[in-house]
């Protein structure tokens, strides 16, 4: 495994993450072991080590524990995947009746005691529960410290997620009109902006295409990619699903909401 040709493979400015992780891959080589990284990979980084992985004997696996997660813990070994991963899985109740709190004031409170983003995963909100995957090293400060969301009284407690349904991320679904399948007008016709600010969008590195920037405004976007717009949100192209009368295009998108 040389690892100079490793950080140069991925396209990453945080040169010691991406040495932490050739780092662990060694470990899991050298002791034929299970190795877990101790945080949360945004997609754009994990993605980029299952592709480059294929040239080595040591396997990577990922898991964020609910379904198409974007932050994922990283695992490597020589077998098959592991089946329990080093997460916790917090319920984090709002026990007001009459105050409402969003995923940023759930985010903000764990991070006010000195949690770094990447020791948390995606967080899913339900009604006034947040459920969110945590390292399991700071499950239990976070139960012991976290008293309020936003001024609000909180609830925090270790969800079984093996033997209890998890929940999942909320997804609407819509049609959207579009004249081809290039980026910038998949982004105009998404955000419901004019060509220009689409490619205002584009040109300052403000899309991910499947997790990557993209700065190509004609890029050609395929059924299940994923488009990534800063300020509007995740959205999964799905499918054409017919021409207007002026030939224009009929497709499907969701939107993770």
């Amino acid at each position: 495994m040389d690892k100079k040709h490793f950080l140069n493979s991925i396209n990453c400015e945080d040169k010691n993450l991406i040495s932490n992780i050739f780092n662990k891959m060694q470990i899991a080589q050298k002791t034929n072991k299970i190795i877990f990284t101790n945080d949360f990979l945004p997609p754009a980084i994990w993605h980029q080590i299952l592709a480059i992985s294929e040239e080595y004997e040591i396997k990577p696996f990922t898991n964020g524990i609910f379904k198409d997660s974007d932050r994922r813990m990283l695992s490597f070994s020589s077998g098959e995947s592991p089946i329990e991963y080093p997460i916790v899985l917090l319920k984090i109740k709002n026990k007001s009746k009459f105050a409402k709190v969003d995923h940023k004031d759930y985010l903000g409170a764990i991070m006010s005691l000195g949690i770094k983003r990447e020791k948390l995963g995606d967080l899913i909100i339900q009604d006034s529960v947040c459920y969110a995957p945590v390292c399991s090293d700071i499950s239990d400060f976070i139960i012991n410290n976290l008293n309020t969301i936003k001024n609000c009284p909180c609830d925090v407690t270790e969800y079984d997620y093996i033997s209890q349904d998890l929940p999942e991320k909320k997804i609407e679904e819509k049609v959207i009109i579009t004249t081809s399948f290039r980026l910038d007008g998949l982004v105009s016709a998404v955000c419901n902006i004019s060509r220009n600010s689409s490619v205002e969008l584009i040109s300052s590195g403000k899309i991910l295409v499947n997790y990557f920037n993209c700065l190509k405004k004609d890029k050609v976007i395929e059924n299940n990619d994923t488009l990534t717009i800063r300020g509007y949100g995740k959205f999964k192209v799905v499918e054409t699903v017919g021409n207007t009368q002026k030939g224009r295009l009929k497709v499907v998108i969701k939107k993770y909401i």
